[in-house]
C-alpha cells in the first residue's frame, strides 16, 4: 500500500523508489504483484507523467482512507497521553514560515515540549495538496481555498502596502503620503490622517510581482486592475521576502504588506504607501482538513496562535 501510494504521489517509479530507499525493480515488483492480485492494473505506464487508471483511482482513495483512520487513531491515543506525547506536522509559504511560525513554534513548544514538529515550507497549491493527503494538520496561509474540503480559524489582518526606492521621481509628488518603516513599525499606518494614494499615479513603473500561483500575484494584478491599468512588469519572482530586496536595490517597485515590513531588517532604502483599495486587507488563518479528527495539539496550537497575534 505504501509503495502504491508513493508511486501515485511522486508520479514516477524511479522518483518514488529514491523516496523509498529501495530499488525501482524491487518497487516495480512490488506494485506488479498487487496489481496482479487485484486482477488489474493500477497505473498507466504509457503516459508521462504515470497515471492512474480507473482501478487505481479506487485502490488510491482507499488508501487514503485507510491513512486517515491510522492518523485519527494516533491522534486519539495522542490525546489519551494529555500532551504528553504526539507529532503535529504545520505548513507555510516562505513569509509565513520565516515570519509568523516562529512565534507560534516558540509558544507552542513552551507549554507543549514532549509534542514533535514537523515543518514543511512549500507554496500554497502544494500545501492545501498535503493536508488533503493528510500530510501536514494545518497551515498558515492567507490566499483563497476550497470550502468543500477545508475550514479556517482566523488570525489576523495584515495590509498591503506600495513599497517604492527612496529615489524613485514619483516620490517628489507624494511627500503627505510616504510611510517609512519605522512609521509602520510605530503603527502610523493606521493613522487616518496619513492620505493613500493612487495607485494610477504609478502605472507607468517597473513592477517586481510575485509569480502566478503566489496569493499575492492574484491580489497584486487585482489593485492594478481596479486603478484602471496592467502593470509593467520587469521580474517575476517567487517569494515576498525576495521582492523586497530587489525593490530595496532599486530594481522596481512591488507590494509588499505591514507584517513583513515590521519583520524586516532596518532599512531607509523604501518608501512606503496605503493604496486607495479595501482590497489591500489581506485576512491571514490557519487552515485545516475538513472533517478530520482534531487533536488536542493542534487545538492548543490554534489557542497559543490566537492568543499570541490578538493581543
Amino acid at each position: 500500500m505504501e509503495y502504491v501510494y508513493a508511486v501515485y504521489r511522486e508520479k514516477s517509479f524511479s522518483a518514488a523508489a529514491r523516496k523509498l530507499f529501495i530499488s525501482q525493480p524491487a518497487l516495480s515488483a512490488a506494485v506488479k504483484k498487487v496489481e496482479k492480485e487485484l486482477g488489474m492494473p493500477l497505473f498507466d505506464r504509457s503516459a508521462l507523467p504515470i497515471q492512474l487508471t480507473t482501478a487505481g483511482k479506487a485502490y488510491i482513495k482507499a488508501v487514503q482512507q485507510i491513512l486517515t483512520i491510522q492518523k485519527n487513531l494516533k491522534g486519539y491515543m495522542g490525546d489519551l497521553a494529555n500532551l504528553q506525547s504526539g507529532n503535529l506536522s504545520l505548513g507555510g509559504t516562505n513569509f509565513f514560515a520565516s515570519c509568523m511560525l516562529p512565534f507560534m513554534i516558540k509558544a507552542f513548544s513552551k507549554n507543549c515540549p514532549k509534542i514533535q514538529l514537523r515543518i514543511t515550507e512549500s507554496d500554497s497549491a502544494d500545501l492545501y495538496a498535503r493536508l488533503l493527503t493528510d500530510e501536514i494538520d494545518l497551515i498558515v496561509d492567507s490566499g483563497l481555498y476550497n470550502v468543500n474540503f477545508y475550514e479556517s480559524i482566523p488570525l489576523m489582518e495584515d495590509h498591503i502596502l506600495l513599497a517604492v526606492p527612496i529615489n524613485n521621481r514619483q516620490n517628489r509628488n507624494h511627500h503627505a503620503a510616504r510611510l517609512t518603516q519605522k512609521d509602520i513599525i510605530a503603527g502610523t499606518v493606521n493613522d487616518e490622517n496619513i492620505p493613500a494614494v493612487a495607485l494610477a499615479d504609478f502605472a507607468g513603473e517597473d513592477f517586481l510581482l510575485l509569480g502566478r500561483g503566489n496569493d499575492m500575484y492574484r491580489r497584486s494584478l487585482g489593485l492594478c486592475r481596479n486603478s484602471g491599468f496592467s502593470p509593467k512588469v520587469r521580474l517575476y519572482l517567487n517569494q515576498l521576502m525576495t521582492a523586497y530586496h530587489m525593490a530595496r536595490q532599486g530594481l522596481g517597485i512591488t507590494f509588499l504588506t505591514d507584517s513583513l515590513v515590521r519583520k524586516s531588517m532596518l532599512s531607509d532604502a523604501l518608501v512606503y504607501y496605503k493604496i486607495k483599495d479595501p482590497a489591500t486587507t489581506r485576512k491571514i488563518f490557519i487552515a485545516y482538513r475538513k472533517n478530520v479528527y482534531q487533536t488536542s495539539a493542534m487545538q492548543e496550537f490554534v489557542r497559543l496562535s490566537r492568543n499570541l497575534y490578538n493581543k
